[in-house]
């Protein structure tokens, strides 16, 4: 049923579920699973005088903290006995690199965590498992 499966990783404890999952349904299918991670930039902001200046951090530590987290998801699927046919960390928006991916590997699932975002956050902001589940070419499973 389920050939190849993204997982959207981030990092956080809901991506660390989403990735169980994945690996739950990778084993009772004999999927290939593919992690993909896109480091969102976080800035400091310094106050100067009355204004503020953003301090973005460097290249060099965005990979390493992209690097980091995907080796940590690695890990953690081949704990469950899901070794990653690939891991592909990316560098622009995160639901565009995991739909770019799905299309490339012709995936048949994407899953995602959900991050918890009230109604009203989420209905402003919007949030990638939607922007991944409204645009993707194959199915998808949000796991909260």
């Amino acid at each position: 049923m389920f050939k190849t499966i993204i997982v959207a990783i981030d990092g956080s404890e809901q991506a660390e579920h989403a990735l169980a999952t994945a690996c739950d349904i990778a084993g009772k299918y004999k999927s290939k699973i593919h992690l993909v991670h896109s480091p969102e930039v976080e800035t400091t902001a310094i106050a100067v005088g009355s204004g503020a200046v953003a301090i973005a951090p460097s290249p060099e530590k965005i990979a390493e903290a992209g690097k980091q987290v995907m080796e940590q998801a690695a890990k953690q699927a081949e704990a469950q006995g899901c070794t990653p046919a690939e891991c592909i960390i990316g560098n622009g928006d995160p639901a565009d690199e995991i739909l770019q991916q799905a299309e490339k590997s012709k995936a048949d699932l994407i899953v995602t965590g959900r991050r918890g975002l009230g109604g009203l956050a989420s209905l402003l902001l919007g949030s990638v498992s939607h922007k991944v589940s409204q645009n993707a070419p194959c199915t998808c499973m949000t796991v909260k």
